[in-house]
């Protein structure tokens, strides 16, 4: 019997429960770039999970019937969007890679890679004849109905360019993706996220930019052209700013997506943090001047914990006469961990511009701490009894906009959605399978505590309710919430979670509810169409279970960067023994029905 709100709220301590050796995360404090991205890579039946460390590389571990690979490289350096899909349907999964530009200084093109069904990875190059850019996203779609997938990336613009944005579509001809379009230009050159969707229900994908201080819509018109349709769907909605993540989900099974929006700006302001429990002050700066004075601690020496640069521009200096402890990383640095004493740090320099992060005893047991950086800087001072005041974000709402007939409608406040604090990721799946999608939402969270991830449960289609202790927590603090997406590792009928954050750490989360709360399920596996080879993306699968329909949209991601292959559908269907119909349409237009399937079933089609 599928679990009441009291019972959903009564299990909700153990919810779900980080697992240890299933997957071999790095323990170090690292940088992302986006949420982690889930794929069955080999074609093996079990998911995979990719995760890319923003200027390191992107990692693939392979699922081997619910344990993990350790990782296997796929590509080093600067590592932006990234999307799976077989695009050239040679059965052979293909893995598309957006490259950073170098701040704008050098401008670049995605490069691109196959896997076989062995786990041979092989890199076929680069798209030279894009154009180039500060690459960010990466998604595939069918935008021609030739069953064939064409290519959607976004990029920020490089340096001295009038153009706001390389947002672009690539048509796939077969052989090469060429005739790019550019799609509907935002407003502000940080647009430059993007979600798949299907705004009209008319099966043909549309596309929503978003990131910056506006939204925008363009509508497929099945043949390669879109249309601008931002006003007509979104109205005033469109200038909603600091869109950071979108999730498409039918909340209330009515067949057609609604969105959840997640809001955060990105990392450009000073940020600080105290948790006076655990006497912690953390920072943020970006590229600026900084001074936090008139620091407290306990004990003599002053300790900071993970310390992260983006680029070191310049040195870690202490005291009047500037020593660089640089050098002496491997005595000092341990894990992003520093520890001075008044002595090595006497003094404040005097004179000459301040580069890079300066640490001076002042005297009398008060610290300073300052300096200016060309990047990011982030550190947590530890032991902190006094400090300079905290700079903590504004509240900035998320919201749940209805879709009816093709115009979206904020129904945040109908609906119960009460999230003042700012959020950076979300993920639909159904969590207890009652037949209804419910939300995983990463919070920005708090830089001097751990970020804890929570869960959003629906109501049955007619609400959602909060559950802010699930499981879903951290250890490390100077982080902030990155990603979060949802996928059935152990293939038991119960979703699950990776989780990460930025400048932090990954986490697997395992779905725990017991069967006295947990409703029965079918797995509906969609490869490519049996006449034409349509490749799955983009292909809609609607399911009937006790008179009631189902829909979700094979692609379908809450992280605006990459694209993700989750092309093995789950759904709840509460107490249902059977379900009466299975529906599947792909892009170009094929259908397939299959009926009468019971419960626990995985159906491929």
């Amino acid at each position: 019997m599928v679990a009441s709100a009291s019972e959903k709220e009564a299990s909700s301590t153990n919810m779900f429960k980080r697992t240890s050796g299933v997957i071999p995360f790095s323990r170090s404090l690292q940088r992302k770039w986006g949420a982690a991205v889930t794929a069955d890579v080999d074609q093996d039946g079990w998911d995979d999970v990719i995760t890319t460390q923003h200027g390191t590389n992107a990692l693939i571990y392979w699922n081997n019937e619910g344990k993990f690979s350790e990782p296997v490289v796929i590509v080093t350096g600067d590592t932006h969007g990234l999307g799976v899909s077989d695009y050239d349907g040679d059965g052979n999964m293909d893995i598309v890679v957006s490259p950073g530009g170098g701040d704008g200084g050098n401008p670049r093109r995605p490069v691109y890679f196959s896997v076989d069904t062995q786990r041979n990875i092989t890199k076929g190059g680069t798209f030279s004849h894009f154009s180039a850019s500060r690459g960010r996203a990466i998604k595939f779609l069918e935008a021609n109905s030739d069953n064939k997938l064409d290519l959607f990336t976004t990029g920020f613009a490089p340096k001295r360019v009038k153009s706001l944005t390389t947002n672009q579509l690539y048509l796939n001809s077969g052989t090469s993706f060429s005739h790019p379009l550019t799609l509907s230009i935002p407003h502000d050159a940080l647009s430059v996220k993007a979600l798949v969707t299907d705004v009209n229900n008319d099966h043909i994908s549309d596309v929503i930019t978003f990131g910056g201080k506006d939204m925008t819509l363009s509508v497929g018109q099945g043949d390669g052209s879109y249309v601008d349709k931002t006003k007509e769907a979104l109205g005033d909605l469109a200038n909603t700013h600091n869109v950071i993540n979108i999730a498409e989900i039918d909340y209330d099974n009515d067949g057609d997506f609604d969105l959840f929006l997640a809001r955060s700006p990105y990392q450009f302001q000073q940020e600080a943090y105290y948790d006076p429990k655990n006497k912690n002050f953390a920072f943020f700066v970006f590229r600026n001047n900084f001074m936090y004075d008139d620091i407290t601690v306990e004990g003599e020496n002053l300790i900071l914990e993970n310390i992260q640069e983006t680029y070191a521009t310049y040195d870690i200096q202490l005291g009047s006469e500037r020593k660089v402890v640089e050098a002496e990383r491997t005595a000092h640095y341990m894990d992003g961990r520093l520890e001075i004493t008044p002595n090595e740090a006497m003094g404040w320099p005097e004179g000459e511009i301040l580069k890079g992060m300066h640490i001076g005893y002042i005297g009398n047991g008060k610290w300073r701490v300052g300096g200016a950086v060309k990047s990011r800087l982030s550190a947590v001072i530890k032991n902190v009894i006094n400090h300079p005041g905290e700079l903590k974000r504004k509240p900035m709402p998320a919201l749940l906009l209805e879709n009816r007939g093709g115009k979206f409608v904020d129904a945040t406040d109908s609906v119960g959605v009460d999230i003042q604090e700012q959020t950076t990721s979300v993920a639909a799946a159904d969590f207890n399978n009652d037949g209804f999608m419910d939300l995983a939402i990463t919070p920005y969270g708090n830089m001097a505590l751990p970020v804890e991830h929570y869960v959003l449960m629906n109501e049955a289609g007619t609400g959602f309710k909060k559950l802010p202790h699930v499981g879903l927590t951290s250890d490390e603090i100077g982080a902030t919430g990155v990603g979060v997406t949802a996928f059935d590792y152990d293939q038991d009928g119960r979703m699950d979670l990776v989780y990460g954050n930025e400048r932090g750490r990954w986490y697997l989360a395992q779905n725990q509810l017991p069967k006295n709360v947990l409703g029965n399920f079918i797995k509906v596996e969609v490869g490519a169409s049996a006449d034409q080879q349509a490749q799955p993306t983009g292909a809609r699968v609607t399911i009937t279970a006790c008179g009631r329909q189902q829909t979700q949209h094979v692609g379908a991601t809450g992280d605006g960067f990459h694209h993700m292959l989750n092309s093995k559908m789950h759904f709840g269907i509460g107490e249902c023994d059977v379900v009466e119909n299975v529906h599947v349409i792909w892009a170009n237009g094929e259908k397939k029905s299959v009926g009468n399937i019971v419960t626990g079933t995985n159906i491929k089609l």
